[in-house]
């Protein structure tokens, strides 16, 4: 392995953090809409994997693309994600029911259509496939290649932290915490789900041996929590 291997790892991870967050806010909030500010994202961050893909000599087995398991890890990844929606979906209803109902504004004046094409088109394409290609894909495939598994997972989960910090501001923004002392509290249960997410997405990655396992678990949790979001908010 080459020196600079460090370095290289480095330099990619934080062209990651500060392009998602940069293209985060300049993209705003997008739950519902399909914007050309949030396809110019995704198709930056593809183009960034493959960059640095092509400069650390990045296989296609590294980062865990191919056929092998492709089937199985689908629907392991499906069953993964959208459980761990209903489980998160349970815990805002069970908070609703104890008098702490949350509303996310955006949700409040979309229609279902909306609802339904951001959530299986819009997320599979703009969310979904991009950050699994970037961190459970390109970093987590270069960071095996020097580190155990729990540690590349760990760093992997960390950078993915990183990643959502503006976007994880506006969206709670956008909720019904106004006041400093419950944002800050669901700022730090929203960046453990985060770390907590990342942590899943790799081990499904590394136990399936495909890519397609976290990204398909990826999308079906975003794409059960926002649905599910949309009942939650019109109630």
């Amino acid at each position: 392995m080459p020196k600079t291997w460090g370095w290289r790892v480095a330099v990619i991870a934080t062209t990651l953090v500060v392009f998602g967050n940069v293209a985060g806010i300049v993209a705003g909030p997008n739950v519902v809409t399909d914007s050309w500010i949030a396809i110019a994202q995704s198709a930056g961050l593809v183009l960034i994997v493959i960059v640095a893909s092509r400069w650390c000599g990045l296989t296609w087995a590294e980062a865990g693309i191919g056929r092998t398991n492709l089937l199985r890890s689908s629907l392991i990844g499906a069953g993964v994600g959208l459980g761990l929606a209903a489980v998160v979906l349970l815990g805002l209803e069970a908070g609703a029911q104890l008098g702490t109902p949350i509303t996310y504004q955006p949700l409040r004046g979309a229609s279902i259509s909306a609802v339904l094409t951001h959530s299986l088109v819009g997320l599979l394409l703009q969310t979904a496939i991009p950050e699994e290609l970037a961190f459970r894909g390109l970093l987590l495939g270069l960071l095996m290649r020097k580190l155990t598994r729990l540690r590349a997972t760990l760093v992997t989960s960390a950078t993915f932290v990183a990643w959502h910090v503006a976007v994880q501001a506006q969206t709670l923004a956008a909720t019904n915490f106004p006041r400093p002392w419950q944002i800050v509290p669901a700022m730090g249960l929203a960046f453990a789900g985060l770390f907590a997410g990342g942590v899943v997405f790799a081990v499904l990655r590394l136990r399936t041996r495909n890519l397609a396992a976290a990204v398909v678990a990826h999308w079906l949790f975003d794409a059960g929590l926002i649905t599910g979001l949309f009942f939650l908010t019109r109630s």
